[in-house]
């Protein structure tokens, strides 16, 4: 087995109903890996199928839009320079 303390990685704390803990402890056996590892493989398993949530900031656009013609906007609804 691997030295877990040397790999990086870093200690969590996860509560568990007692039927959810009997279930982790028969997949650990039934594999014959640590429930640690059980945990591990089925977070990153999870974590890889979900899509990543992409912010955009707000007051910033991709095509320029109305920031780069803010001038032009204004005039259009009556305000700016006369």
């Amino acid at each position: 087995m691997d030295d877990i303390y040397a790999s990086g990685m870093e200690r969590t704390t996860v509560y568990l109903d007692p039927e959810l803990k009997r279930k982790l402890r028969e997949a650990a056996l039934r594999a014959h890996v640590s429930e640690d590892h059980v945990i591990r493989t089925a977070l990153a398993s999870h974590l890889a199928k979900r899509t990543p949530v992409i912010l955009v900031p707000v007051g910033r656009s991709t095509d320029g839009g109305i920031a780069a013609r803010d001038e032009e906007a204004l005039d259009e609804f009556g305000f700016g320079r006369k």
